[in-house]
């Protein structure tokens, strides 16, 4: 028997349990505090996935009516979840029909909000069971199955604070990463048996991805990869395998029009949202080339989802999965691809790193599963092993406080603080500019203006009672990668005239005033025309958000 072996036997059938209990944990992280900001919207991107999905109900159509990620995935997802939601309500008795829910939505999207953001929650879950399925199969050979690896990956991967923030927020990331992690598995069976299912598999997988974002397409890199292994493992088989390999190659776009059709059939809306997507520069988001990107990925958002320990087991991993020859031309060649990509983007979002951590975490598992197999030695095994243990748990029992702490962060958010400083200061009649999705302020006595571009302000109140689509946010955004005071029409500023603003796009202009000096002029005419009445910034560990800016009339002035 081989002097390793005990230590992973022992696991025996105990893995699925262990796995479950991962899982557990996964949720318990996630499902709390799902609720936060609720009435109102801290990430403006719900409302216009959820105005996909609603359009989908009302019309009815399965046209989203959008495609700039084109989310069609996540567009009938939240159909399904809103329908649902409905038949719920209405056999409740809290909705008599259709028209009663919708506008009870429109008061409170807290309502299709909040299930939503469940089922971003499920897709992350699922996420973490792949990945540890994932890593136990790169990390298997003659002396273990994986097992502890997998458990490793999956832990990693439950207790990241960026993946636990971006399971509670509607969006397309999590839905798309999943039909990623879908396809690699698909092409980690293809190198190692190529059967033809396998690629029917990895093709259902490449078409949903892209439904899900056009980037996720660089699933197919994995499938590539699989077959050179294939082929380098066994020449006898190239024939048949390049074949398989071409039926994938037209099977995945036919499958994207099966499952998106309308990426064709509304075509012109396809290539308007392209370009409304296609930007060079966006306000906080600007890159700065591949190496400056790189290095900003490196020590933001890879740095918060794994800190530096969870990276240096990853990098580890990473070398360490040369030895699986198959896991290396299946894995790597996705994850390099990939990173190479968002580098080389001209814009740069914490979020892009997001399909990334799995395959992160599935390095750092199969580098955590050699570091005790290293250590299972006779004589001082068990306690080497137990030490090696103990220093392991530490890294994602770190990450899990921390992604605690920012979830406790996400509950006091500076919008919220300013919600409830105006209803305290602002006197009934009077008339408020407000920037952010401030559902939770439909009901306070006041006209609310919203800033919406060519269109200039308008009333919030009405245009929510006329139950507003995303055409018509559409058209008033124009190319605009934000609607906010400093993106309205020149010509149009004077319809925002108020008599207290609430702002949170100023301090961040003010930081890009340069790249921004129309926008930031906008802001800086506000200043000289009102008055800063309070400033709201987030502490770390107690609250966050953007820095709210609350302004009002001179004393005096008309």
């Amino acid at each position: 028997m081989n002097a390793r072996e005990p230590i992973f036997r022992r696991l025996g059938g105990g893995y699925v349990l262990a796995l479950l209990a991962v899982i557990a944990l996964a949720a318990a992280l996630r499902l709390p505090g799902i609720g936060f900001g609720l009435p109102a919207l801290n990430d403006s991107d719900e409302l216009m996935f959820e105005l996909g999905a609603t359009r989908m109900l009302t019309g009815p159509t399965l046209n989203p009516g959008w495609f700039g990620h084109p989310a069609t995935t996540t567009m009938h997802i939240l159909a399904l979840v809103n329908a649902s939601t409905f038949a719920l309500g209405w056999i409740a008795g809290l909705f008599p029909d259709p028209e009663g829910f919708m506008r009870a939505i429109y008061a409170d999207p807290g309502i299709v909000i909040m299930p939503g953001r469940v089922a971003m929650a499920v897709f992350g879950l699922v996420t973490i069971w792949q990945s540890a399925q994932l890593a136990r199969a790169a990390a298997s050979d003659g002396s273990n199955d994986g097992k502890w690896a997998g458990l490793f990956a999956a832990l990693m991967l439950a207790s990241s604070t960026l993946h636990v923030n971006y399971s509670q927020i509607i969006r397309s990331d999590m839905v798309g990463t999943v039909f990623i992690l879908m396809t690699v598995a698909a092409a980690l069976r293809i190198a190692r048996a190529g059967k033809a299912a396998d690629y029917g598999w990895a093709a259902l997988g490449v078409a949903l991805a892209v439904a899900s974002k056009w980037p996720f397409g660089i699933a197919a890199v994995s499938v590539a990869g699989a077959v050179a292994f294939r082929i380098a493992a066994d020449r006898s088989c190239a024939g048949q395998q390049l074949k398989r390999f071409a039926g994938f190659l037209v099977l995945a776009p036919l499958l994207l029009i099966l499952v998106s059709p309308y990426l064709i059939l509304d075509y012109p809306t396809v290539l308007r949202n392209l370009g409304g997507e296609a930007q060079t520069q966006h306000l906080g988001a600007t890159g700065e080339g591949l190496l400056a990107n790189m290095w900003w990925y490196l020590k933001g958002p890879l740095r918060e989802a794994f800190g530096l320990p969870g990276l240096a087991l990853a990098g580890a991993g990473v070398l360490l999965l040369f030895r699986d020859r198959a896991a290396a031309f299946v894995i790597l060649p996705v994850l390099l691809a990939y990173a190479v990509m968002i580098c080389l983007h001209g814009l740069r979002w914490e979020r892009w790193v997001l399909p990334m951590l799995p395959f992160l975490a599935v390095a750092a598992g199969v580098a955590a599963q050699w570091l005790l197999s290293q250590l299972a030695l006779p004589g001082k095994a068990r306690l080497l092993a137990l030490a090696a243990g103990i220093g392991l748990i530490t890294v994602p029992a770190g990450l899990a406080r921390q992604a605690q702490l920012d979830a406790s962060a996400r509950m006091h958010d500076t919008r919220q603080e300013a919600t409830a400083w105006a209803r305290q200061h602002v006197p009934p009649g009077s008339v408020v500019m407000i920037e952010h999705f401030a559902f939770d302020l439909i009901d306070a006595p006041w006209t609310i203006l919203f800033p919406m571009g060519d269109a200039g302000c308008v009333d919030a109140k009405a245009m929510l009672a006329g139950k507003i689509s995303y055409k018509v946010v559409d058209e008033a955004r124009g190319s605009r990668a934000n609607v906010d005071y400093g993106t309205v029409a020149a010509g149009k500023r004077d319809t925002c005239q108020s008599d207290f603003v609430i702002l949170m796009e100023m301090e961040r202009y003010r930081a890009e005033r340069d790249r921004f000096p129309n926008e930031y002029g906008a802001y800086a005419a506000l200043l000289d025309d009102m008055k800063v009445l309070a400033t709201i910034r987030p502490e770390p560990g107690r609250s966050s958000g953007p820095v709210m800016t609350i302004m009002g009339r001179k004393q005096g002035q008309p």
